[in-house]
């Protein structure tokens, strides 16, 4: 049996986020029609804080980290590491009261890989059950319009 004309139509209703995310920041956006603007949520943007770093401990060896004059604890992660890991795992937990509130239908992540894996592995349940689709690339900086284009791409390939 075919297909019903109604069941064909795309979906234009209801407002997809997208979040823009590296280790150091993140930015939301929004789409509140399909194939519509995009605009960033300016009162959503996060920057990583000194919270996310892991607090001093005492410990026998240190390893000199290659990424910078920091050092560490031998069999531990690097310090800026766990700060990226924090900051995008509390990122992803400010999209848990918003998703069960319905302030979204949608959601597309686009972040450097690390930080998308990261992201998606720490997505609330409310959150990831929206989730549309996702861009590797670093873009945090690229303005609203260049955000309009990546999720144009992302959709192509679902």
């Amino acid at each position: 049996m075919p297909p019903k004309l109604e069941d064909m139509t795309m979906d234009v209703t209801g407002t997809t986020w997208i979040l823009v995310a590296d280790g150091d920041q993140a930015r939301l956006f929004e789409e509140r029609q399909r194939a519509g603007d995009v605009r960033e949520i300016e009162d959503r943007h996060m920057g990583r804080t000194g919270g996310d770093y892991p607090k001093a401990a005492a410990h026998g060896a240190t390893v000199h980290d290659r990424a910078g004059h920091g050092q560490h604890g031998a069999g531990e992660r690097a310090p800026h590491e766990e700060a990226e890991d924090r900051f995008l795992e509390r990122v992803a937990e400010s999209l848990a009261d918003p998703a069960r509130r319905g302030l979204f239908q949608g959601l597309v992540i686009m972040a450097p890989p690390r930080a998308l894996g990261v992201l998606r592995q720490a997505l609330p349940k409310a959150a990831h059950a929206l989730l549309e689709g996702s861009d590797p690339h670093e873009c945090v900086r690229e303005t609203a319009d260049d955000i309009r284009g990546r999720l144009r791409k992302v959709r192509a390939k679902a």
